[in-house]
């Protein structure tokens, strides 16, 4: 399967946020990798490593969008949910495959999912934030108390 390489037009020129994108690019290049020499056993890893992008880079995503107010942040919370519905049903289907082929198939559509979903998700619905991320500037840092 082809490896996803970082492009200029997919950074935010926002370092937190590029960094987390960059990090699951490397998951999915290394699941990618895997499975041209169809190997499976890190599956479960990649699967983990999906959610913990998702617990971690969305709601860092999500809480940068509510300083900036941007405007379009419902629609881009709903993407966010349906990719984790969809990483679900995928991780489903894998764990409930009975055969080495079915698993293999599986993780093909899995990986080709993520590298499009990706590429899609970067380029068009967070290249929208760009403009806005100019506001952290001026914003003083969060608090945790």
């Amino acid at each position: 399967m082809p490896i996803v390489a970082w492009r200029e037009q997919m950074s935010l020129d926002y370092p937190p946020l590029d960094d987390e994108h960059k990090a699951f690019l490397d998951v999915i290049n290394n699941a990618s990798m895997d499975l041209s020499r169809h190997e499976l056993d890190n599956m479960p890893q990649m699967f983990e490593a999906c959610y913990d992008y998702v617990r971690n880079h969305f709601s860092a995503e999500e809480d940068v969008m509510e300083r900036v107010n941007f405007p379009d942040i419902m629609a881009h919370i709903q993407a966010h949910q349906q990719f984790i519905k969809n990483i679900a049903e995928f991780r489903q289907a894998y764990e409930n495959a009975t055969t080495r082929g079915k698993k293999l198939d599986l993780a093909q559509k899995t990986i080709a999912f993520l590298s499009v979903w990706f590429i899609g998700h970067v380029i068009s619905r967070d290249k929208m934030l760009k403009p806005y991320l100019v506001r952290l500037r001026n914003l003083p840092p969060r608090m945790d108390y």
